[in-house]
């Protein structure tokens, strides 16, 4: 008997679909650029369901392809084009379990989407600060197996950082807990660590127990204007020395990203009338209700005093203050009306980024200059550097340079002790290159623990290795 078959024979009806018309809405990566094919679509409601379904799947070798919100860009959550992979999504999972005000922290299923976790955290007056474009339908176990960031980084460091628990379903089926309440625990190492960042080959995430933090009770926020990134550079240095225990975000956009802006978001106001070259929106914050608008002012003449920055706009409504943040948080979804273009999501040092943008250009010098796009969060050295389709070059030779486009980007950033991945991860997209750009002894020591625990190679195959 076809192994699928067995599958649905020993399970039970509500926790699959074999509908052809229901499972394509879950082959598809969200910017059209992936697909795949499915016989079945499992969606348990438990952990215990989770680990049926990965205890059979293991018993008769069935590949398994987990899936959150399918908000990733890297392919992560794609089937291959066979057909003879199961889905299993998480997206009845969205149970928050316990919310714990006096010790801030949440245990949730995986699940649940990031806005849901942070209304919840809201409601007690608590703070959970990942934020990020997709957080209407991304989730918390996709966002902890890729290891999100976001443009809150700079303040309280990437998912792993937030992570104080996890239970996961192991490839066999068994069920690993490290969801505990006490604090110190020191056994040796961590085995939940391994789980955050692997994308669904190691296990399936089930639940979580995450850190909050005290309510949000001040912010202000200020967009720049500037001539070069180096000024950007000299700015948040300036910042870091007078409130570096207040910064909270410091995004890099430029005149190039505000024309996309203007062009395909009408109803935005665009600053400064986008009549300079660099633009940087920062924002200081504190759980305290002593007022920092004196400390922004402070920043603000300091960087003009010096010629650091050209010009500033502090918004003066809610309303201003969030159409400010569009022309930074709508960028990524004008450049895709906007038309094709080869994305990276790279880190390089701060202080190296100014090189690596002249640079770049120079290691490219068929792409007219005006279709570099670069943006994000300078302040981690975090930059989305992508390249659109020259209006003359056809969509397939387009696509040919890809390759040639993407070897020099991470040759560059590699050269200068980047990373080619800074929050995106590997999916099925960036496999060579984790091998090209890791050492042997890293790259050896990932895929060894990959065969240990995943021996029959059910979880998510196809991504991260080959």
């Amino acid at each position: 008997m076809d192994k699928i078959k067995i599958l649905k024979k020993k399970l039970k009806k509500h926790l699959w679909s074999d509908k052809q018309e229901v499972i394509n809405s879950y082959l598809y990566e969200q910017r059209g650029n992936l697909n795949g094919k499915s016989q079945l679509l499992l969606k348990p409601k438990s952990t215990l369901d989770v680990s049926k379904i990965i205890k059979l799947c293991n018993q008769y070798k069935i590949a398994i392809i987990p899936q959150g919100g399918r908000t990733g860009l890297c392919g992560g959550t794609i089937p291959n084009k066979k057909g003879n992979e199961v889905l299993i999504t998480t997206e009845k999972m969205n149970k928050i379990i316990t919310v714990d005000k006096e010790n801030f922290n949440i245990v949730v299923q995986s699940g649940c989407s990031l806005i849901s976790i942070k209304n919840t955290a809201q409601k007690i007056e608590r703070f959970f600060p990942i934020t990020l474009p997709s957080q209407e339908t991304c989730t918390i176990g996709g966002n902890i197996s890729t290891n999100a960031g976001g443009s809150s980084v700079l303040k309280y460091g990437m998912t792993k950082d937030l992570v104080l628990g996890l239970e996961v379903v192991m490839p066999n089926g068994s069920i690993l807990n490290s969801i505990k309440e006490i604090k110190k625990d020191n056994r040796g190492f961590d085995p939940q660590s391994l789980h955050v960042g692997a994308e669904g080959t190691l296990g399936i995430i089930t639940a979580a127990k995450l850190k909050l933090f005290p309510n949000i009770k001040n912010k202000v926020m200020a967009i720049v204007a500037l001539k070069n990134v180096d000024n950007a550079i000299e700015l948040l240095t300036i910042v870091k020395d007078l409130f570096f225990e207040h910064l909270s975000s410091f995004e890099i956009n430029s005149n190039k990203g505000m024309a996309l802006i203007q062009k395909h978001f009408l109803n935005i106001l665009i600053p400064f009338g986008n009549k300079y070259p660099w633009y940087v929106i920062f924002e200081l914050s504190s759980n305290e209700k002593n007022t920092l608008d004196n400390k922004l002012d402070l920043i603000l003449e300091k960087a003009l005093a010096t010629k650091i920055i050209i010009d500033a706009i502090k918004p003066q409504s809610i309303r201003q203050y969030n159409n400010i943040w569009n022309t930074r948080e709508l960028l990524s979804q004008a450049q895709k009306i906007d038309g094709p273009s080869i994305k990276h999501d790279i880190s390089i040092p701060i202080k190296k980024i100014s090189y690596f943008l002249k640079e770049a250009e120079l290691r490219l010098p068929n792409i007219p200059k005006k279709n570099f796009l670069a943006f994000g969060h300078l302040a981690d050295g975090n930059l989305h550097y992508n390249v659109s389709k020259p209006i003359d070059l056809s969509h397939s030779n387009f696509k040919k340079l890809q390759k040639h486009v993407n070897e020099t980007i991470f040759d560059l950033v590699y050269d200068l002790g980047g990373s080619f991945s800074a929050e995106h991860g590997i999916g099925k997209i960036k496999i060579n290159e984790l091998k090209k750009y890791s050492s042997k002894e890293e790259f050896m020591l990932k895929r060894n623990l990959k065969k240990l625990i995943d021996p029959n190679n059910i979880m998510n195959p196809g991504k991260i290795f080959k």
